[in-house]
C-alpha cells in the first residue's frame, strides 16, 4: 500500500509512503485498516477521518496534534494472505515479527500503550511460536529478539496497568533467557505494583548478581530494601497494637469475672 496524510487544514505529514501490513493486526490506523480490504489492487480512494480512527486523543506528535483530523490518499499496490506460521521460514517469520516490533515501539512513544501491546502480542507469534507449529531451535540472534519483545510487551502491560499480563510477558522472556537484566528489572517493577515487594527484590538481588555494576539495578534493589523493611516495621507496629488491645480485653473480662463473684447483701 502506498498512502499520503494530511491534516484537516491541508498541510501534508505523510507524502507517499509505502507500507506493508496485515489487516486487521493494528499496524496501521483504523481509517486505514477498516477500509483498505474494500478496495482493490490498483485501486485509489480517500478517507476523511475523525480523530478516533486516526491518531486519537494522543495524536503523533510532532506533526498531528491531538484529536486531528485526517484526509488520507490510499493506493493498494498488492494483496496476498500471509503464508501459516508453520509454513514460513524462520527469516520470513522474523521479518513479520520485527516489523511489529518496531511499530509497537512507534506506539509506545506516543504512550499509546494499547495499540503498542497489541503489536508486540503479534510479533511475539512470529518471533515466537508454539513448539507444535515450527520445528529445530531458534538462533541466538532470534532468541536476542524474542526476549527483547516480551521485555517490551511486559513494559507495556505495565504502563497500561495490565499487571497479569506484563508478569506472564516478563516470565516467558525469563524462560529464554533467564540471566536478562532488563526481563529481571521489568519483573520486579511488575511485582511491586502487584504488592508483592519480596518477589521484586528476589528479581532484583538476581539482577544485580549477575550485573553488579548495573546502577539501575543496584538502587532500585536499595529503594526494595527499604520498602521492605518499613513494610515489615508498619506490620508489626499493627500487630503490637492488635496483641495491645487483647490484653486490654483480658483485663476487662477478668474485671467483670471478679464482679460476677462477689457476693451482694440486701439491707
Amino acid at each position: 500500500m502506498k498512502y499520503s496524510m494530511a491534516l484537516s487544514n491541508g498541510h501534508v505529514v505523510d507524502n507517499n509512503v509505502e507500507v506493508t501490513f496485515q489487516l486487521g493486526d493494528g499496524e496501521v490506523i483504523d481509517a486505514i485498516d477498516l477500509t483498505a480490504n474494500l478496495a482493490k489492487v490498483g485501486e485509489c480512494y480517500e478517507v476523511l477521518t475523525q480523530a478516533r480512527f486516526g491518531y486519537g486523543l494522543l495524536g503523533r506528535p510532532p506533526h498531528i496534534g491531538p484529536n486531528s483530523g485526517l484526509l488520507i490518499s490510499v493506493e493498494i499496490l498488492q494483496a496476498e494472505d500471509t503464508p501459516k506460521i508453520g509454513e514460513m521460514t524462520e527469516a520470513e517469520r522474523v521479518k513479520i515479527g520485527d516489523r511489529k516490533r518496531k511499530i509497537g515501539n512507534d506506539h509506545f512513544a506516543r504512550q499509546d500503550f494499547g495499540r503498542a501491546s497489541t503489536n508486540y502480542r503479534g510479533a511475539c507469534k512470529y518471533l515466537d511460536p508454539p513448539s507444535y507449529e515450527v520445528t529445530g531451535e531458534p538462533t541466538a540472534d532470534v532468541k536476542d529478539l524474542q526476549t527483547k519483545t516480551w521485555c517490551n510487551l511486559a513494559l507495556s502491560e505495565l504502563k497500561g496497568g495490565k499487571i497479569a499480563n506484563g508478569i506472564q510477558a516478563v516470565t516467558r522472556a525469563l524462560q529464554i533467557d533467564p540471566k536478562n537484566t532488563k526481563a529481571l528489572y521489568r519483573k520486579g517493577k511488575l511485582m511491586e505494583e502487584r504488592g508483592e515487594l519480596e518477589e521484586a527484590e528476589k528479581a532484583l538481588k538476581l539482577a544485580v548478581n549477575i550485573e553488579p555494576n548495573s546502577q539501575g539495578c543496584v538502587q532500585y534493589l536499595k529503594e526494595l530494601t527499604k520498602k521492605i523493611a518499613a513494610q515489615k516495621k508498619k506490620q508489626q507496629q499493627m500487630y503490637k497494637k492488635m496483641l495491645n488491645l487483647e490484653e486490654e480485653e483480658k483485663e476487662k473480662e477478668k474485671k467483670m469475672t471478679s464482679f460476677g463473684d462477689k457476693e451482694t447483701t440486701w439491707l
